[in-house]
């Protein structure tokens, strides 16, 4: 008789991805199987680089393995250990179920010998698993007190070394730093997170890891944002603070300063609501230059585009038009204009401009509430100390804590935010290579100089495109 067997195999941290760990384990339990008569591994289940002890940590291959002996698809298990299928006490009772219900199931490991089938094997694997699960609690206190001790002093993890940096994760990497400061200034410029996105990905861009996958939007944006790059020691992604309640600053070379840091976060941070504006019945409607600066001068609401379905390649009019929204839409729909002349005018009327338009003053570049700032920190470090010394209490330091740091956070937004407009407003216009640039650049250049513009009605019959009936609104 064939007993077929899942053979499960696991490591905790596989730095390299090479799985050689798990390899190991597999041929050591196909040898054990191959001594057996009858015994055959029919499935193997690997879970390579996952804890078997964290609860928040899902194990793929551990729950196909038990459902597939829940629904007889194997006869058994096979390990090296018992501790490679688990060292949580809840897992081991569902296997114990199983094995309860079902006498004839197989169970067998390399090193230990346990067998769940019996009585005495089975509370053996939950003294095992308890062990297990204290040595790893006692294993997880002591790295998690060396990882704050070296976060408090600002030195380096563990781990992979973060995208920017060399592997002594200390020395920048100059490719790196060059794609992370050239996505920051096309942020902040008007680029999407989506064009820096496609550009790495073009560039075939990989992240530390090096899963070999295209990189993900998700990672992008993590890593622009990473406070580590304005030289800022973080814990799960967030800024660490020191004993006096101020920010931990890192042993390594920073790639950005702190305040474009910032700026550019502020726009990463927006990027969601932004985008749900742009929504409207699956479509982007940002896909045209003038979308939302267009407005109609009979009831001065913001003229929508509207492509033409019926119009191809070397037909002659406009691809599309800018119409006012119906009433049902809160517009007046009386007004239509072709969308290509519009854009065309309105760029020229740009270049034409652009020697005249004032820039801002120095004045505005300062933000008013630096002073502000200084004092809230300088506060709540007091209060820090104060609890240090003994000098108040836990509840004192909470209630008093709450206000300034709810204050602090509000502070931290609106510099973000004069961040963004001072360094938009530094960049050039870029008008002379303005029709290299992806369409939220061209956009965004638009906006620097126009308010919006202004659509009268043209009037009965009337098909000619005409520039006097577009008032603009300068910015400056």
């Amino acid at each position: 008789m064939v007993v077929r067997l899942g053979g499960y195999a696991r490591i905790s941290l596989d730095k390299d991805g090479e799985e050689l760990g798990v390899e190991r384990q597999r041929q050591d339990y196909m040898q054990a199987a191959a001594a057996r008569p009858g015994w055959r591994v029919a499935e193997h289940y690997v879970d390579n680089d996952l804890s078997a002890w964290k609860r928040n940590v899902k194990r793929p291959e551990f729950e196909r393995l038990i459902s597939d002996l829940a629904s007889g698809a194997i006869d058994g298990i096979i390990t090296y250990d018992l501790d490679r299928l688990t060292r949580q006490p809840r897992e081991l009772e569902k296997l114990v179920d199983l094995y309860e219900a079902n006498p004839k199931l197989v169970f067998a490991t390399i090193v230990g010998d346990i067998d769940l089938s019996s009585s005495d094997g089975r509370t053996m694997a939950r003294v095992m698993v308890a062990f297990a699960n204290k040595a790893s609690a006692d294993t997880g206190r002591r790295v998690a007190r060396k990882h704050k001790e070296l976060a408090d002093n600002g030195r380096n993890g563990g781990g992979f070394p973060a995208f920017g940096w060399k592997e002594d994760r200390k020395t920048v990497d100059p490719t790196q730093a060059a794609l992370i400061n050239k996505a920051h200034d096309d942020l902040l410029a008007g680029s999407r997170l989506a064009t820096v996105v496609r550009e790495w990905q073009a560039k075939d861009v990989k992240t530390s890891r090096g899963t070999g996958k295209p990189i993900s939007r998700t990672a992008v944006k993590a890593i622009l944002k990473n406070p580590r790059l304005a030289g800022f020691r973080t814990v799960k992604g967030q800024i660490h603070y020191g004993p006096d309640g101020q920010p931990v600053r890192g042993e390594w070379e920073t790639i950005c300063t702190p305040e474009k840091l910032e700026a550019v976060t502020a726009v990463l941070d927006g990027i969601t609501e932004r985008y749900k504006d742009r929504t409207k019945n699956g479509t982007n409607a940002y896909r045209y230059l003038l979308t939302g600066t267009l407005r109609c001068a009979l009831c001065g609401t913001r003229m929508m585009p509207n492509a033409r379905s019926s119009w191809t390649e070397g037909s002659k009019g406009s691809a599309f038009t800018y119409r006012c929204p119906a009433p049902s839409d809160g517009g007046c729909g009386k007004i239509a204009r072709a969308g290509e002349p519009v854009d065309a005018h309105i760029v020229n009327l740009i270049h034409e401009a652009e020697g005249r338009l004032a820039a801002p003053p120095e004045t505005d570049r300062m933000w008013t509430g630096e002073a502000r700032f200084a004092e809230v920190e300088q506060e709540r470090a007091e209060l820090l100390a104060a609890k240090a010394a003994k000098k108040i209490s836990l509840g004192t330091l909470i209630a008093l804590l709450e206000p300034l740091e709810t204050e602090l956070e509000e502070l931290k937004r609106d510099r973000a935010a004069h961040a963004v407009k001072v360094v938009q407003a530094a960049n050039p216009s870029l008008i002379e290579d303005f029709e290299r640039l992806p369409l939220e650049r061209q956009r965004a250049v638009v906006m620097k100089h126009i308010k919006a513009v202004m659509v009268s009605p043209a009037g009965r019959g009337a098909r000619k495109f005409n520039p006097d009936l577009l008032e603009v609104v300068w910015a400056a």
